[in-house]
């Protein structure tokens, strides 16, 4: 079972690269798959991750219509906007 602190930091590590990748993220979604080759993550940690973003409402898994296995397509959630907002902040404050 993973320490909960590296499924934190590996949250924190995707919603980096979400945020890299904002853009596609907020219109089309981003695969769930092409996230562990994107961080160097295991398929298991990635996904680890990824409950824990989604049961935090950052982010929603939605289903591919007819994929066969299931894929997942990852969305914005309820708790995006505030990361969004965080983040750019962040952008400011480094920038004065």
């Amino acid at each position: 079972m993973a320490h909960k602190t590296d499924v934190q930091k590996n949250a924190a590590r995707i919603v980096e690269w979400l945020l890299d990748n904002q853009s596609e993220f907020e219109t089309n979604g981003i695969e769930e798959s092409s996230i562990p080759a994107a961080l160097g993550l295991s398929e298991a940690e990635a996904t680890r991750a990824i409950d824990h973003l989604e049961s935090h409402e950052d982010l929603a898994r939605l289903p591919e219509a007819l994929s066969s296995p299931p894929k997942f397509l990852l969305k914005p959630a309820r708790g995006w906007p505030e990361i969004v907002s965080k983040a750019s902040e962040r952008k400011t404050s480094a920038n004065v």
